[in-house]
């Protein structure tokens, strides 16, 4: 598992090329998406040349409104935290993406008028990107939730692809902070991988991610990327994480052209530092496996 406790660390980054890296040296791997919220991990991988399949999830509720019984008291409108219900044109409505479907509407409507009905939380889809890497990718419908479920659900089934394949490896990208999603990614997992720029509020970031790996006894090592960005050496990080340095890559424009073109730095320019240096952690990171 790749994560970083804060966003904009080159998390993404590192989850692709790593991806990519044991695909071509192992013959194989199942790339995993777990920031639902905002994937991109397959964009990252050159977009998607096959598309083997898509399961759409249930799992939110939504409050709706029978009008045959509503007599607009509106009390349920005064206890709802979420501010998803209003009165429009002197109509009670539900405003889709605000209502959690807390159900505390319901319970104080004396008419039975509030039901709930299930709706579409998100989808899991399976691609073989154009890089040839088998990724999994969850992504969240707009107001949906279960972040949680969803990616429990798609490593479950990139497990089972896995074995399938006979891959022996799953690379799952993290969403950023410490939420729901990355705990849910976290547990079980071999392997974790903090990746950390050279910046306070990262390295603040990662310390509350290493208290939740040390929770699931999970292994943490860390890799620091953009070096140079800052005056902050890679050796004083890992001294204040107290985890082992699996190495640094260091700052450099052509990742951003890299991303631009939607290549993995290791086939975009394989013979530059960068991927050099990509080379060297990749390798530390297979070995401490």
């Amino acid at each position: 598992m790749v994560a970083s406790g804060k966003g904009g660390t080159g998390k993404s980054f590192f989850s692709s090329n790593l991806a990519y890296y044991i695909n071509v040296e192992y013959g194989g791997v199942v790339a995993v998406d777990a920031d639902a919220e905002a994937p991109d991990l397959l964009l990252l991988l050159g977009g998607s040349c096959k598309c083997v399949g898509v399961e759409r999830l249930g799992g939110s509720w939504r409050a709706l409104i029978d009008y045959s019984r509503c007599t607009s008291c509106l009390e349920c409108v005064s206890v709802c935290r979420f501010y998803a219900l209003d009165v429009v044109d002197g109509k009670l409505v539900v405003n889709k993406l605000y209502c959690e479907g807390c159900r505390a509407c319901s319970l104080v409507c004396r008419y039975n008028a509030i039901d709930f009905i299930e709706v579409e939380s998100g989808v899991i889809r399976h691609d073989i990107s154009c890089s040839n890497v088998y990724v999994v990718t969850t992504d969240l419908v707009i107001g949906g939730r279960n972040t949680g479920k969803l990616v429990y659900l798609a490593r479950e089934q990139a497990s089972k692809k896995a074995s399938e394949k006979g891959y022996k490896y799953i690379v799952v990208d993290a969403a950023a902070g410490i939420g729901c999603p990355v705990i849910s990614s976290i547990v079980n997992s071999d392997l974790l991988v903090i990746v950390v720029e050279p910046t306070k509020p990262s390295i603040n970031g990662a310390l509350r991610l290493k208290d939740i790996a040390d929770h699931f006894s999970i292994d943490s090592y860390l890799v620091v990327n953009k070096t140079g960005f800052t005056s902050i050496s890679p050796e004083d990080i890992a001294r204040e994480l107290g985890i082992e340095l699996l190495g640094s890559i260091p700052y450099d424009r052509v990742v951003v052209d890299s991303i631009a073109c939607m290549k993995p730095m290791l086939a975009y320019k394989p013979d530059h530092v960068v991927s050099k240096k990509l080379r060297e952690v990749f390798t530390r990171v297979m070995e401490v496996l």
